[in-house]
């Protein structure tokens, strides 16, 4: 009978799981929220797996997060009624139903004008909106 001798090699213990503070898991989550954000480049900055942090988006949107300081707070709407617009003196004159639109675009502002205008309030929002 032979015997082999061969030292017995065990396998070291995995190492425990990391645990992230809920401030870092909301980061995460807003940064995979952002448009044209992808899980994977996010999850990799992050040294961590995507299934991780789409589980944490999952937990977010659940409220089971932690925190409060990302939910939303619905606030009250009263409706009121609405008189009909005052045409300016200019425009009374003209025909009953005014025609014509600009439409105009600076930066992330956008002004849409309907009908006849009056060129004072004209003059006053395009002096806050041009630089």
């Amino acid at each position: 009978m032979d015997t082999i001798i061969q030292s017995v090699v065990r396998r070291a213990k995995r190492g425990g799981y990391r645990r992230h503070a809920d401030e870092f898991k909301r980061a995460v989550v807003a940064q995979s929220l952002l448009a044209d954000a992808s899980v994977s480049r996010i999850a990799r900055e992050h040294n961590l797996n995507a299934n991780q942090v789409f589980a944490w988006r999952k937990l977010f949107h659940e409220g089971q997060l932690g925190g409060t300081a990302d939910a939303c707070t619905l606030l009250p709407v009263a409706l009121a009624t609405v008189a009909a617009p005052v045409l300016p003196a200019s425009c009374a004159d003209r025909s009953s139903t005014p025609s014509g639109i600009i439409e105009l675009t600076v930066g992330r502002a956008q002004l849409r004008l309907e009908g006849c205008v009056d060129p004072a309030a004209l003059t006053l929002v395009l002096q806050r909106l041009l630089p």
